[in-house]
């Protein structure tokens, strides 16, 4: 697709005329045309919305890095690693989800730690219970197993007897019997 556009306000125009799909084909000309920090920022963000909202969770989470990778302030860069984090935990990419949430936890204060890591229990729980009630019983417990190690001793207690279920649905007798006698001995 051909770019005439060169600054970033007649990039978003031109964009806003056009159907997510052939959005994201002239943004991804742009990216390619127009050598501008600006415009790349724009386009890389505008993608991993479009990729987003299109349920297209690792190509979204590939332009949010992107985009975090141009930030210059450490709360906009902080932000972007969040945001590439929740959109891998959404692909199912728990491990890497996790390696991010440490790293942005690692530029920020005790404070802004503590509320990113309250928004990561937050956000892992909404997800497994949209799994649990969309009966993917599987993908809430890998939820679940991941987010255990995460939460205080109360919440914990509760994520436990959520897998406790998850494993008895599931028929998974040895994990139940294990977790179950776990629970017994702790209260």
């Amino acid at each position: 697709m051909q770019v005439l556009e060169k600054k970033r306000e007649e990039i978003e125009a031109k964009a806003n005329t056009m159907s997510d799909f052939l959005k994201m084909e002239y943004l991804e000309s742009c990216l390619k045309a127009v050598p501008d920090i600006n415009v790349s920022k724009y386009c890389y963000k505008k993608l991993s919305e479009l990729y987003e909202k299109k349920i297209m969770y690792p190509e979204a989470a590939k332009y949010i890095a992107k985009f975090g990778e141009l930030c210059i302030g450490s709360k906009e860069k902080v932000e972007a690693i969040v945001k590439e984090a929740e959109l891998l935990a959404k692909a199912g990419q728990y491990d890497p989800a996790d390696y991010l949430y440490k790293k942005a936890m690692a530029l920020v204060d005790e404070q802004e730690k503590f509320q990113i890591k309250r928004n990561m229990v937050t956000f892992y729980k909404q997800e497994a219970s949209n799994f649990e009630k969309s009966n993917r019983s599987s993908a809430a417990l890998k939820v679940y197993e991941k987010l255990v190690h995460f939460v205080t001793d109360a919440e914990r207690n509760d994520v436990r007897r959520r897998m406790l279920e998850i494993y008895r649905r599931l028929g998974k007798v040895k994990e139940y019997i294990r977790l179950k006698s776990e629970l017994d001995k702790f209260g």
